[in-house]
């Protein structure tokens, strides 16, 4: 009876409808959630869902801003932070973790990263000094911003860098870049926080005549234009961000206070002069 079977089991398999391969999930590409930055606030929105998310800053004001975003440690406040900070301001506040965010942008101009967001309570700032009134910081003004982190996760992937730059205390590495658009993975190995602040130098300008400017009582701007870059990143984190480069010469810096003496990580060094071709 077998062999009389046989055919028509064949039969059946020759009908039967193949098994179907799962479609292969789609990676999913992270949301951009903008803020602006005026003189001296912040709007956008208060809260944002969990996961990688790319966050825009544009600047609507008329001095240079940047976006950094730190959590705050579970039952902290902002209060205590900003207690923390007053009480002494070389120091990494014990209540927060700098994870990272948009860097330096003029106005007119926009700036951004991607952060993988866990849910929490954030705090923005900007940190930069303000020329017209005896380099005051920012934040002295009012310029920060709560944002909560919660609800659904967004599904959202990192991106894939083509190029990591590592920081240590007090260097870059590596410190070779190419014109063209970039995903770049920025990772602290050190024992301080640091940052990537960005500047395309003007034509003719030196990383030398860049930090005279900053010296105590020069008159004028450093000679170059803020591009962007990677805000604070606490030890042992990372972050990313996509940007565009054009031909010229760069200024990779880092101006986070040193913990010890409170001296600016690019007056130890953290300055490298990148020639992008």
């Amino acid at each position: 009876m077998l062999h009389r079977a046989f055919p028509a089991l064949l039969l059946l398999a020759a009908c039967s409808k193949p098994a179907e391969t799962p479609p292969a999930e789609v990676a999913v590409a992270p949301p951009v959630v903008t803020y602006t930055a005026s003189d001296f606030a912040f709007a956008g929105p208060d809260t944002i869902a969990p996961g990688v998310t790319t966050i825009r800053m544009v600047n609507t004001g008329k001095q240079e801003h940047h976006r950094i975003l730190g959590q705050l440690a579970s039952g902290t406040t902002l209060e205590a932070v900003m207690a923390e900070m007053q009480a002494n301001p070389n120091g990494e506040p014990k209540g927060l973790i700098w994870v990272g965010g948009a860097g330096g942008a003029l106005p007119a101009d926009s700036s951004g990263a991607i952060t993988e967001l866990a849910p929490g309570k954030y705090v923005a700032f900007c940190f930069i000094p303000d020329p017209t009134d005896g380099g005051k910081p920012h934040i002295m003004k009012g310029m920060l911003k709560e944002i909560v982190v919660a609800g659904t996760p967004n599904g959202a992937v990192l991106p894939t860098a083509d190029l990591e730059i590592h920081l240590s205390d007090f260097a870059f590495s590596p410190t070779t870049l190419t014109a063209g658009t970039h995903t770049i993975k920025v990772i602290n190995d050190g024992k301080q926080t640091h940052e990537i602040a960005l500047t395309r130098l003007d034509d003719g300008a030196t990383a030398e005549s860049f930090l005279a400017a900053l010296a105590p009582g020069a008159k004028g701007p450093p000679p170059g234009k803020p591009v962007g870059g990677n805000g604070a990143i606490s030890a042992g984190g990372s972050n990313y961000l996509t940007i565009t480069l054009t031909k010229g010469t760069y200024l990779l810096t880092c101006f986070v206070p040193d913990t010890a003496d409170g001296v600016p990580h690019v007056m130890k060094g953290m300055v490298q002069t990148v020639i992008v071709n």
